[in-house]
């Protein structure tokens, strides 16, 4: 099982390379946050809201990051501010904070599996596709099982979280 893990977790990674300048543009993004005296307001979702502590907490956090949760309205973001938004699936909560932010002209990032039945709005903002929409190993009875959401963000975040060091080194210079 753990050749079959191996192969199809390289395939995630895989779609998730294809995506490379999609993951330049959203780490561009939140720099701007970052070099403009702005905040990067983060909010997980679902299976994925445990990371939002690590992406505001950690060794490796986001410079100049918040919860979302800290402000009282979207209203109260201003233009110099991003948000961060990620969750295995763009659910109902997810799409209500999406449509929110479009309506107030937020920048922001958002990083979930693309619906597939939803009109998606995804030219509106910075959106990387998860690639994790449903379970990648076979058992010996056929059912599916590991949807590893975490392993595909962990490695969009850390893709994001480079690029943006690298961007802050560069403008330090």
């Amino acid at each position: 099982m753990s050749k079959i893990l191996n192969t199809q977790l390289n395939g995630v990674f895989n779609r998730i390379e294809a995506q490379a300048l999609d993951v330049q543009m959203a780490a561009q993004c939140l720099i701007q946050a970052i070099g403009g005296e702005g905040t990067v307001y983060v909010k997980g979702y679902e299976d994925l809201n445990f990371f939002e502590d690590y992406v505001l907490n950690s060794n490796e956090k986001l410079k100049s990051s918040a919860p979302l949760a800290s402000i009282n309205t979207f209203k109260d973001i201003d233009t110099t501010d991003r948000v961060l938004l990620f969750s295995p699936y763009y659910t109902e909560q997810l799409k209500r904070d999406v449509e929110t932010l479009i309506d107030c002209d937020v920048d922001f990032v958002l990083i979930c599996n693309k619906p597939k039945t939803e009109i998606f709005q995804d030219h509106l903002f910075h959106f990387i596709n998860l690639s994790t929409p449903r379970p990648i190993v076979y058992t010996e009875d056929y059912d599916k099982i590991v949807t590893p959401h975490p392993i595909a963000f962990s490695y969009i975040y850390y893709d994001i979280y480079t690029q943006m060091i690298e961007m802050v080194r560069d403008l330090d210079l």
